[in-house]
């Protein structure tokens, strides 16, 4: 039984709050130990005993302030790194935003240029009725022809563009 409480005892006191909790019962043992001496009339080893728990107390008290200090700066520097990855994971966002809107810009530009063209191929081909039907029915079957293959064209690029940009 007195093994099984020993082990938890060490167990705990090699922790850091273990350490803190029996330096802080040391520094009572001594303030206790000096008052027993005073009251025995020991005032040379109560002298002593009062000296090393004050020396002991403030001991204490500095380290438990630099520990705090510490953890303190450990804080503001976990902060530090989540703002910057917030800052980063926006501007990435933004430039995945803008890129987005340069290909749609693109791709409203590349569907102006297809109708324009499709506009220039059709009064080519109404200047052409007087050559003869069937040259007119060509240049309207190849003129639609280009229209798709060219909105088709875009459309793949496009959703190609889409699929990279996807995070």
């Amino acid at each position: 039984m007195w093994a099984a409480f020993v082990r938890q005892f060490a167990a705990y006191a090699i922790t850091r709050r273990g350490k803190k909790l029996f330096a802080l019962i040391g520094v009572l043992a001594l303030c206790f130990g000096a008052a027993l001496l005073i009251d025995m009339r020991f005032y040379v080893s109560a002298s002593f005993v009062t000296l090393l728990a004050g020396f002991s107390a403030v001991a204490y008290v500095i380290q438990h302030v630099k520990i705090k200090r510490i953890e303190h700066q450990r804080l503001l520097v976990k902060a530090e790194a989540a703002r910057q990855r917030a800052m980063v994971a926006q501007a990435r966002l933004e430039r995945i935003d803008n890129a987005k809107s340069a290909l749609q810009g693109a791709m409203v530009g590349a569907v102006g240029f297809v109708t324009h063209n499709v506009n220039v191929v059709a009064n080519e081909a109404v200047l052409a009725v007087a050559e003869s039907a069937e040259a007119v029915e060509r240049a309207y079957r190849r003129a639609a022809s280009m229209v798709e293959t060219n909105a088709r064209a875009g459309l793949v690029y496009a959703v190609r563009g889409l699929r990279s940009f996807k995070p």
